[in-house]
């Protein structure tokens, strides 16, 4: 799994070798010396704090940073913010998936889908930390300009798991740290208070703004932070910090088919008929698989709108940003199954920031400042370079909507209302971002923010496996953090936006 950018006038991230192959020549061969080999993925305490251990340290950040957000080819935030949202339904007999999906999930002490996201993020800040140190340590005056681009990686990297933990968990997430430097002794551990949700997209500004001074162009950094900014309510700061990122810029998690760790978990998961592509969560009776937010067969498309839905249609609009095929059936046989098709493959890449991003965040700011002649020709900008826009997200995505032809979208006509401008902007943000793992915090923000009800923003209601959906809005901290004397159970309420 790699990390990096794509766009015009951008310098890559460092790319993560998982697997290196040396040619040897044959009269060189020492089968005793061939299998005396060094496993990258176990160091020893004392190869981390010298001058050697700078690549071992700023990749472990960055591969932790993917695992924890993308996966290890299964489930981590990514998977875990659809099915607990609109975007996706489960398809199997798992508990864990049954609980998100159904929004109610499994005492901490059972586990749940995000319990190796949470972990893996907080292993991406630390490593994060402390690969900064190194760097700090042994910088030089020949190689401090490339050394001030690593630590605004590694800053980026640690505001994103800031900005990640606010979106998908409680609003009381601890954060322990060890020192920055020295030993790695489980005896100097400080445990961490909880933050609640704006202390950690505050904390995420920081960390945000501390890479950019260090490295102005870092897009990814100006992206998080506007997405940070947004989450606060700060609208016409969130616009600023994106103003200068192009359009063409995109930040991916790059997969492979090499190893089951790098592969798409999208892929993976829905491939194996663990999830499937929902389409208006939350609509009202019939029950059962006559439902209009079930997942029927049949080639006639499924229903645009239906009475009590607070799901979109993302199966039923057959919009071009969201093409999706019939698996035909999930790992339960009897039901059915419907698969992204932005991420067709193992190897297809998951942007996790990108410059259509921030001109949504610019379009929203518009919105709030009573601009809507800035808003609708953001939004309608986008809409206009469909094609190219969609071919920089998602290279490897095989289209269907339309058939035949260039993928287009018709431009937007302003609602003239408040509720209508919001919903609007909501839309085009799930179905840009559809399955980047921004739509759990959206729609926590159009509760906190906007003032909405919970009950009509999250589906509610029978669900059409034939339960019925619960209260819970974002994950609990996992058990594990039990030990931590610090931390507040009671304060982790999963049912807050």
């Amino acid at each position: 799994m790699n990390l990096y950018y794509r766009g015009r006038g951008l310098r890559a991230l460092p790319r993560l070798a998982i697997v290196a192959v040396m040619a040897l020549p044959l009269a060189a061969c020492n089968t005793d010396e061939i299998v005396a080999v060094t496993d990258p993925e176990r160091l020893r305490p004392e190869d981390l704090t010298g001058l050697a251990a700078v690549p071992a340290l700023v990749n472990g950040a960055l591969r932790q940073f993917g695992g924890g957000y993308s996966g290890f080819g299964g489930d981590a935030f990514l998977s875990a913010s659809a099915v607990i949202t609109d975007e996706w339904y489960y398809g199997d007999t798992f508990t864990t998936r049954q609980g998100a999906d159904e929004r109610r999930l499994q005492p901490p002490v059972l586990g749940n889908i995000s319990d190796a996201a949470y972990t893996r993020l907080h292993q991406a800040r630390l490593n994060s930390r402390r690969a900064f140190a190194v760097v700090e340590q042994f910088s030089t005056p020949a190689t401090a300009t490339a050394d001030a681009g690593t630590q605004a990686q590694l800053r980026t990297i640690e505001g994103y798991t800031y900005v990640t933990f606010s979106e998908g968990w409680c609003g009381a997430v601890p954060f322990s740290r060890i020192p920055d430097t020295g030993p790695l002794d489980p005896g100097l551990i400080e445990f961490g208070a909880p933050l609640s949700t704006n202390q950690m997209n505050d904390t995420a500004v920081v960390r945000f703004n501390e890479a950019l001074a260090r490295s102005s162009a870092n897009r990814l950094a100006a992206v998080g932070k506007g997405r940070a900014l947004l989450n606060l309510g700060r609208y016409a700061e969130a616009a600023a910090a994106v103003a200068a990122v192009p359009t063409t810029f995109v930040f991916f998690i790059e997969h492979s088919p090499n190893t089951s760790d790098e592969n798409n978990p999208v892929f993976s998961l829905q491939s194996n008929g663990r999830y499937g592509i929902s389409n208006l969560e939350g609509a009202d009776s019939p029950t059962g698989t006559s439902r209009p937010d079930a997942p029927t067969s049949g080639t006639a498309a499924p229903p645009t709108t239906a009475p009590g839905a607070e799901g979109l249609p993302f199966r039923g609009a057959e919009d071009p940003r969201i093409p999706h095929r019939n698996r035909p059936n999930c790992f339960t046989s009897s039901v059915r199954c419907w698969m992204n098709n932005n991420y067709p493959d193992f190897e297809a890449d998951v942007p996790v920031a990108s410059g259509v991003e921030a001109r949504l965040i610019e379009a929203e700011a518009a919105f709030q400042a009573g601009d809507f002649v800035t808003m609708m020709a953001r939004l309608n900008d986008l809409r206009a370079n469909t094609s190219a826009r969609l071919t920089i997200l998602y290279p490897r995505a095989k289209q269907t909507f339309p058939v035949i032809g260039i993928p287009t979208l018709d431009p937007l006509t302003d609602p003239g209302t408040t509720a209508g401008r919001r919903d609007m902007i909501f839309r085009e943000r799930a179905f840009w971002m559809y399955n980047t793992g921004h739509r759990q915090g959206d729609l926590r923000r159009l509760v906190r923010n906007y003032g909405l009800a919970s009950s009509s923003v999250w589906p509610t209601g029978p669900h059409f496996r034939g339960a019925t959906f619960g209260t819970d809005v974002n994950y609990p901290v996992p058990f594990d953090e039990e030990n931590n004397p610090s931390f507040v159970r009671s304060a982790c309420k999963t049912d807050q936006n």
